[in-house]
């Protein structure tokens, strides 16, 4: 998710090892002869931090949905957003890393144009469907982009889905249909079919940058990968709102406190969180945790937005839930091998 930031962990899983550079297969969250009171308190820590980082990615949508009432423009509030966030994780690694966090040259262009061009349309996509439907709804639609990484690697690398991984693709297609309703646009009803159509393009949009980036990130790091990739964000949020005349952010109090919210609580927070639990767990456990995110979307738009799911929606939300968690199973697998 990252993202939309940070959604990268369920991928991750599917991806293959070595590809990806992941710590070492963990053993299950339970206290067994394995397993120290100190080790599995330091798992159970490990889990607290993956799911307080899925409830901080949780909050971007509702973010968004306030900077758009609040009269803040998509270019104005994700320029700051990802510039922000660029600029304070950039000076956290320089006094860590020091040099060693700016890559060699191509390398740098690289992320930068990952950013620019990748990560600005995919996430551009998806804060258009966010004007359009609920949160909530957009939320759980996203959550289709394992199925769409699955394929790509599939159709790009030559690594054909196993059973399972096929029969998580359907469900997930059909999971997204159930939601979509598309049915009730053709009676006059249900979401907006141009607000569905933006979700699912942004999902595949970013089913084909986590294929394509990784070949990339892991020769940096993720978090220095992120730092640029944001920065490459944000210059095209930036330019865009120049060009197009649509960069706006009302110097309220409120406005700020929005964007601190979207800088802090959206993307910085979560994303130390999850990369420090991801330490204590092992990949698979965080990728599974990360399948909250979509349900602490529905909780925070219920509570704050007053959004409500159907019970299509709620039905098509479980499909899509339950082929992410399929859809990491055979990693598991790989990884019991491997360790």
């Amino acid at each position: 998710m990252i993202g939309v930031f940070g959604r990268t962990a369920a991928p991750h899983a599917i991806l293959s090892r070595q590809s990806i550079n992941l710590p070492p297969m963990q053993p299950p969250l339970t206290m067994g002869p394995d397993i120290s009171p100190p080790e599995f308190r330091g798992r159970l820590i490990g889990a607290g931090l993956c799911t307080a980082s899925a409830f901080g990615f949780a909050t971007l949508s509702i973010f968004g949905k306030l900077a758009f009432a609040e009269g803040l423009s998509m270019a104005g509030f994700l320029s700051l957003r990802f510039g922000g966030a660029a600029f304070l994780l950039l000076i956290v690694l320089m006094i860590r890393m020091g040099r060693a966090v700016v890559p060699e040259r191509r390398l740098l262009v690289t992320l930068l144009l990952l950013g620019a061009v990748g990560y600005f349309a995919q996430s551009a996509l998806y804060f258009l469907a966010l004007q359009r439907i609920p949160a909530s709804l957009s939320s759980v639609l996203l959550y289709i982009y394992p199925a769409f990484v699955a394929l790509n690697m599939w159709l790009m690398h030559g690594r054909k889905p196993s059973r399972l991984e096929v029969a998580a693709i359907v469900l997930a297609l059909a999971g997204a249909t159930l939601t979509a309703s598309p049915w009730e646009a053709l009676a006059g009803g249900g979401p907006d079919p141009l607000g569905v159509i933006f979700v699912l393009a942004a999902a595949a949009g970013y089913g084909l940058y986590i294929v394509i980036s990784n070949r990339y990130v892991h020769r940096t790091g993720a978090l220095v990968s992120t730092a640029w990739i944001a920065l490459g964000a944000s210059f095209s949020y930036g330019l865009a709102g120049a060009l197009l005349r649509s960069w706006v952010v009302p110097l309220t109090a409120r406005s700020g406190g929005l964007l601190l919210g979207l800088i802090v609580l959206s993307t910085i927070l979560p994303l130390t969180t999850f990369f420090a639990g991801m330490r204590r767990v092992g990949p698979t456990a965080a990728s599974l945790l990360s399948t909250l995110e979509p349900v602490f979307t529905v909780l925070l738009a219920a509570a704050i937005l007053h959004e409500a799911l159907t019970r299509n929606q709620w039905a098509g939300g479980a499909l899509i839930l339950f082929a992410v968690v399929l859809l990491n199973l055979p990693a598991r697998r790989t990884q019991s091998q491997a360790a």
